[in-house]
């Protein structure tokens, strides 16, 4: 029996003792608990401090699109033909109405009658000079001129627009970005056989989101920083009025000089927009603002000494900092140690900001 006995008071004594620790313990817990809230309520609680202050705010937005020549023409021929002679190269630079492309006149595919045309105008020029010397001369009266002269202008229009189908030009001056076509091959009727764009100015064509959209508007400055060269500058050209069907989006288009030619059709690029700039305005770092269970945003105000709870209106935001509404000048808001706050309590402030 006494070997029963012993057991269990050995047992009830560590049972004792654990519990004796326990309380010990928790008793010393709660006196650093309270010597805490006690430095705190006579030094204050430890913050960092910031300010409102009132200057130039901007808020820029990043997109990315597709470059394309601000003027594009895709060089096409009504009339199926043989190439005879293709005078640029992929990259050349081409002028405004200036033979690109010829077709064969003489093949047999050709319905443009450039050959008639021109033996008709040909005709009716020496005509046309034929009759002003008689008139000249008093031989014939200034009515059958005008008739002759009529029918010489009829036949150089006809002459130009069929050389137009045969001689394939662009109408401004340009870089020849494409060719599909070699000499020799037969051109089929109304199929792209090259394409210039002009590169000085170019468009970068890209889309936002419904929700994006109404942040952007014609004429905002326009940024594109491309291989370390100087920023390129533009404006916003046109925002979509409704969204594209197929995707939901909103097509977007900037216009930018392309200083150098730096960047290439088909190219796709970053593009910074301007869709804020605010000469005099409250902003305050985004870091101080803290937002509540119902979604208000608000910041801890500095206020004799103590926090005091106060909600803002954020109306932008950039990388760093958010135009506010809600705060006056030079208010002074906590920074950090913001996070335990309460309404009323005591601050230390540690960075020397308190008025």
């Amino acid at each position: 029996m006494k070997k029963i006995l012993v057991p269990i008071f050995l047992l009830v004594i560590l049972v004792i003792a654990v519990f004796y620790r326990l309380d010990v313990l928790r008793g010393q817990e709660n006196l650093t608990r309270e010597g805490i809230e006690a430095i705190q309520e006579r030094e204050g609680f430890p913050v960092t401090i910031t300010t409102v202050v009132r200057g130039h705010f901007t808020v820029w937005r990043t997109v990315q699109g597709k470059v394309e020549g601000y003027r594009q023409a895709l060089i096409t021929t009504p009339e199926a033909a043989r190439v005879a002679v293709i005078r640029a190269k992929v990259g050349d630079p081409v002028q405004a109405n200036t033979p690109i492309i010829s077709l064969d006149e003489n093949d047999p595919k050709n319905k443009s009658r450039v050959k008639l045309l021109r033996s008709v105008y040909e005709d009716a020029l020496n005509d046309f000079e034929k009759y002003k010397k008689l008139y000249e001369s008093g031989g014939v009266s200034k009515d059958v001129l005008d008739k002759t002269e009529l029918k010489l202008e009829a036949a150089r229009t006809d002459l130009e627009s069929a050389k137009s189908t045969v001689h394939l030009t662009c109408p401004f001056d340009g870089i020849l970005l494409a060719l599909y076509v070699r000499e020799g091959e037969n051109a089929e009727s109304d199929k792209t056989l090259a394409v210039v764009s002009s590169l000085g100015t170019v468009r970068i064509v890209t889309s936002v989101s419904d929700r994006d959209v109404r942040e952007f508007q014609p004429g905002q400055k326009v940024l594109v920083r491309y291989n370390s060269q100087e920023p390129l500058e533009g404006t916003v050209e046109r925002v979509g009025l409704g969204a594209n069907p197929d995707n939901g989006l909103f097509d977007l288009e900037l216009k930018v000089k392309n200083t150098n030619a730096v960047l290439k059709s088909g190219m796709f690029v970053s593009a910074e927009i301007l869709i804020v700039d605010a000469a005099e305005s409250l902003s305050l770092d985004t870091r101080a603002i803290r937002r509540d269970f119902q979604g208000q945003d608000y910041v801890w105000l500095v206020k004799d000494g103590t926090a005091t709870k106060r909600s803002i209106t954020i109306v932008y935001r950039n990388e760093t900092h958010c135009l506010i509404e809600g705060l006056a000048e030079n208010s002074q808001v906590v920074l950090s140690g913001k996070d335990l706050l309460r309404e009323g309590v005591r601050l230390l402030i540690l960075n020397g900001e308190s008025h």
